[in-house]
């Protein structure tokens, strides 16, 4: 019953009448911030045409060189090192997605912040179009006993048109570790005037959907503790693979447009809106905006009750 008013607003946002006009506010907000938009080169070009192109490019902390990127991945590390224990006991109760707490988070602003690098928001707004929002950080433990569920199922995310997601492994991660994957090939039909529908999928849906060869666009990031992975998770399907051998612990931070199309399912972190004010005290009036995006949502926006995560 709590996400009812969510799943209630995001059928009427996809009405023939409303969606229309979405769409129409969407791009008259892509044509006023065109002359706005960031002129990237190097290596932040080359993650927005990856982006563009697959939906996914994968790097490392190292290649980055965001400073502050150390102390953020030791962060994490000590996060995840001390959730574990805690994390196997709630994954042996049948929890499907299990995040280190966000007074956790809250704990340790170096982790939060590194998501507000202004290099960061200059990519993410490069392929957006739009000005960013940034809507947090979880760190996602997942443990190794095989399932697959939650999060370990093909979705994808609700919160806007395009969504992108910035993970980053805590440890390294071989096949059968969990490594993140995410399907290259769009589902044709899907968003725009046809509107947004979601659901978990499995082989036979995404063969359906994608073709059956869809496979053949399957991306599979193993990768180093440090590895770096910027993905469009609205437009493709991706998962945790279920992990075998080992626990996985990676960190994903999470970007869309300033006044997304589906408002009520944000807020993935968990930070009480608080606690995000209080971590972007600190920071620059760019910064701040991006993290406090709700504030600029309209009144029927604001109205309507965030989904539980």
């Amino acid at each position: 019953m709590r996400d009812l008013p969510a799943r209630t607003a995001l059928r009427c946002a996809n009405s023939e009448i409303v969606n229309r006009h979405l769409m129409q506010r969407h791009e008259s907000a892509l044509a006023l911030h065109r002359d706005h938009v960031p002129r990237l080169s190097g290596l932040d070009l080359q993650i927005v045409e990856g982006l563009r192109r697959d939906g996914i490019y994968v790097t490392s902390l190292a290649e980055l060189g965001l400073p502050g990127s150390n102390e953020m991945l030791s962060a994490g590390q000590e996060l995840a090192a001390g959730f574990a224990a805690e994390a196997r006991r709630r994954a042996a109760q049948g929890q499907e997605f299990v995040i280190v707490s966000p007074d956790a988070i809250a704990s340790r602003p170096e982790i939060f912040a590194w998501g507000l690098n202004e290099r960061l928001l200059d990519i993410v707004e490069a392929y957006l179009g739009l000005p960013v929002a940034y809507d947090g950080v979880n760190l996602i433990y997942t443990v190794a006993d095989g399932r697959e569920a939650g999060p370990r199922c093909w979705h994808r995310d609700w919160e806007d048109r395009r969504t992108i997601k910035v993970g980053i492994y805590c440890n390294d991660v071989a096949a059968g570790g969990g490594p993140f994957q995410m399907i290259r090939r769009r589902e044709p039909g899907h968003g725009g005037a046809n509107g947004y529908r979601y659901m978990l999928a499995d082989d036979a849906a995404l063969a359906q959907r994608l073709g059956a060869d869809y496979a053949r666009d399957l991306v599979s990031c193993e990768g180093a503790a440090g590895t770096v992975f910027f993905c469009e998770t609205a437009e493709h399907f991706h998962r945790g693979q279920p992990a075998h051998y080992a626990d996985r612990g990676a960190l994903f931070h999470s970007y869309f447009a300033r006044s997304p199309r589906h408002p009520f399912f944000c807020e993935r972190s968990g930070l009480s809106r608080s606690q995000v004010a209080r971590l972007a005290g600190p920071l620059n009036p760019r910064q701040r905006a991006c993290a406090l995006w709700r504030r600029e949502l309209s009144l029927p926006a604001k109205l309507v009750p965030p989904a539980g995560l």
